[in-house]
């Protein structure tokens, strides 16, 4: 398993984030690449974009703990393709055996499904990289925070993604 490696066996990153919560959880949320939070934690989503996936998620009863969580880089972003090319298998080794992905940011929809996020927020979406029954698509939680960004369009998302969680009793 990838968690093993200490460092990255392309580039030789020390910076690794590897993908926290239950291994058999039947849903996982992949995310672009870790910030500053995640590299000094080495844990996904503890910085600004978990803060809000908590917050909003625990506002509708659900558990964000719950879930499996990982990045499609495990460590910073690099112009290197061969690493990234190794970061987005090891995600996709992460997604088997999902019935439901969250998909967030911009960059992760564009390399799953090669749609723009602002056209599909809160709803499914199809991936020829991921065999999970339901692929959702959902801003970069962390917009909140930007001059333009709104605390609902990422509310939106979230109600759409745990009456998903609640209908098909994923938890």
């Amino acid at each position: 398993m990838w968690e093993d490696e200490v460092s990255c066996p392309v580039c030789n990153s020390m910076e690794m984030v590897y993908p926290i919560g239950p291994k058999k959880s039947s849903i996982l949320i992949i995310g672009e690449a870790p910030g500053d939070d995640e590299i000094r934690d080495a844990k996904p989503f503890v910085g600004r974009t978990g803060t809000v996936l908590r917050t909003e998620l625990g506002r509708l009863g659900i558990d964000l703990g719950a879930m499996r969580i990982t990045n499609m880089w495990m460590h910073p972003k690099t112009d290197n393709e061969k690493c990234f090319q190794h970061c987005f298998t090891k995600a996709i080794e992460q997604a088997q055996d999902r019935k439901l992905i969250l998909l967030i940011g911009a960059g992760t929809l564009k390399k799953f499904c090669g749609h723009g996020v602002e056209d599909y927020n809160g709803l499914l979406v199809k991936s020829n990289w991921l065999s999970a029954p339901f692929v959702m698509a959902s801003v970069q939680p962390a917009v909140v925070w930007n001059e333009n960004g709104t605390l609902g369009e990422v509310r939106f998302v979230m109600k759409k993604f745990a009456e998903l969680i609640e209908k098909e009793g994923l938890l």
